[in-house]
């Protein structure tokens, strides 16, 4: 297959404005058809996806990174969800053509802003996008790849069918995209938890978003603190959490703030899809561990497995191949119980379980 880039005769490099800090690139129109279901803005010019983008890039995903680096254009965080990061982070940048003049909503959803992330990047600094499909230049969804995103929390399945484009252009009509950088309004804030000084925390947001800056927020919490108490901070944090306040990832050893507010109803083994580890904490501090497995050959017929439960399990007994059939536990704690305790119970686990939720008995 020939893609429409390559129809071109020539290929002009992006021209880069330091100073107003500005890159403006070349794309050629797909004609994806005005009823298509968009996943992306612009693609690569390689890209396996051209039948979902508006536009194919005429460069590189390498030369356009390299653009925006001249063009002083700073590089945020992609999405990373196996690290709890599931907001995009990054300065906003404002696209000529205006946006909404080449694609509609057909949710007519609040508009967020675009960021520029720079995309998931390898040990040596290139954007994955260069080679990884679909080359994601703009994505309609939080792709980490993609060097553009909305400055929202968008999965790609909530937003499937939501962006469709508002003209038609010819198959391989060349047009311009002018990228300019707006200014930077964001802070990284590590936000720490302790015991008895919950306001002092939020105080601290308070007056670190006074000016309107944007928050990339890392929770910590004490190990001092107790299961109640990570759970009020958790019901805070909760609340705050936006797109202005964005509470991304935790701190080494410790949970994703998510953890501290488990669903009541997967404490019924019933209600699972799946069933995890179960880990509990005694008034002692120490842990002990169920193992849970669903037998399907003794009810052949029935809907549900018969589970098979076995108590006191040796936390050494286990291994990654072990725990292949599960990355999850859910851990039960008196509310006094110490972070500390907690915690611990990751280092005994094998490294393929990143999943904990935490219930306070």
């Amino acid at each position: 297959m020939m893609h429409i880039a390559a129809l071109l005769f020539a290929v002009a490099a992006p021209v880069v404005d330091p100073v107003g800090h500005s890159v403006t690139f070349g794309v050629v129109s797909t004609d994806c058809g005005l009823d298509c279901d968009m996943e992306f803005l612009v693609a690569g010019r390689d890209s396996d996806h051209d039948y979902e983008t508006m536009f194919l890039a005429e460069n590189s995903i390498r030369e356009l990174a390299d653009a925006f680096a001249r063009a002083g254009i700073p590089v945020g965080s992609p999405c990373d969800y196996a690290k709890c990061r599931f907001w995009p982070v990054g300065d906003e940048v404002v696209f000529e053509p205006d946006l909404w003049s080449l694609v509609r909503d057909t949710r007519d959803e609040r508009k967020a802003p675009v960021i520029f992330t720079g995309g998931t990047r390898g040990p040596d600094g290139v954007p994955e996008a260069e080679t990884n499909m679909p080359q994601a230049v703009f994505a309609l969804y939080d792709c980490p790849q993609s060097l553009f995103q909305f400055d929202d929390s968008l999965s790609q399945s909530a937003t499937y069918g939501r962006f469709r484009p508002k003209v038609k252009i010819a198959k391989g009509e060349r047009r311009e995209l002018k990228v300019t950088w707006k200014g930077g309004r964001r802070r990284d804030i590590r936000l720490l938890f302790e015991p008895g000084r919950m306001t002092n925390a939020v105080e601290t947001l308070r007056k670190a978003s006074a000016d309107g800056a944007s928050l990339d927020v890392l929770p910590v919490f004490s190990p001092s603190m107790t299961v109640a108490e990570a759970q009020r901070a958790a019901a805070a944090l909760q609340l705050l959490d936006s797109r202005s306040v964005k509470v991304n990832g935790y701190a080494d050893g410790q949970f994703f703030y998510r953890a501290f507010l488990p669903l009541e109803r997967w404490r019924d083994r019933k209600e699972r899809l799946s069933q995890p580890y179960e880990v509990r904490i005694g008034s002692d501090g120490k842990p002990s561990l169920t193992v849970i497995s669903e037998d399907w050959t003794s009810a052949p017929e029935s809907t549900d497995p018969v589970l098979v439960v076995k108590e006191n399990v040796d936390f050494a007994s286990l291994s990654a191949e072990d725990a292949q059939s599960t990355d999850t536990c859910l851990i039960f704690a008196r509310a006094d119980t110490r972070l500390a305790d907690v915690f611990a119970v990751r280092a005994l686990l094998p490294p393929t379980v990143a999943n904990f939720y935490v219930y306070g008995d």
